[in-house]
């Protein structure tokens, strides 16, 4: 008789204890690839900033509000992407993002004027992170 009230309750406890079922969207990341020819790049009037704004019709105003926006640069367009912010051989490389644009920019790091204007064409990975509310 233990036995069968043992099985009874072990079937019982199985029975009611239920997993929740929870329904999980798809966040929806994007990557966006636009290229930066050697001409594209623009020197301020202090002669200390190379830039290039860049339009960027992803970036609406509830992805500028809520999400984030990553950017890598291939500097001579090849399969090596290198992550913004970062320096090399003197040379910093960083963006800042608004509704429409990124702006890339480039600029010598330590007291060196002018920087030097790259030759080659660029690609330029932005990938807009959805952010889960």
């Amino acid at each position: 008789m233990k036995k069968y009230i043992l099985l009874l309750l072990s079937i019982t406890a199985i029975g009611l204890s239920s997993c929740k079922k929870e329904t999980i969207l798809p966040l929806s990341n994007a990557t966006i690839l636009k290229y930066i020819a050697p001409g594209d790049w623009v020197l301020s009037a202090d002669n200390r900033t190379l830039s290039v704004d860049i339009p960027v019709n992803e970036i609406n105003k509830a992805t500028f509000d809520n999400d984030e926006v990553a950017a890598s640069i291939s500097r001579l367009n090849n399969d090596l992407y290198d992550k913004m912010p970062f320096v090399d051989n003197g040379q910093s490389y960083s963006y800042t993002y608004e509704p429409g644009f990124i702006t890339v920019y480039l600029q010598n790091s330590g007291n060196q004027n002018t920087p030097v204007r790259p030759v080659a064409t660029a690609r330029l990975k932005i990938v807009l992170i959805t952010s889960s509310l």
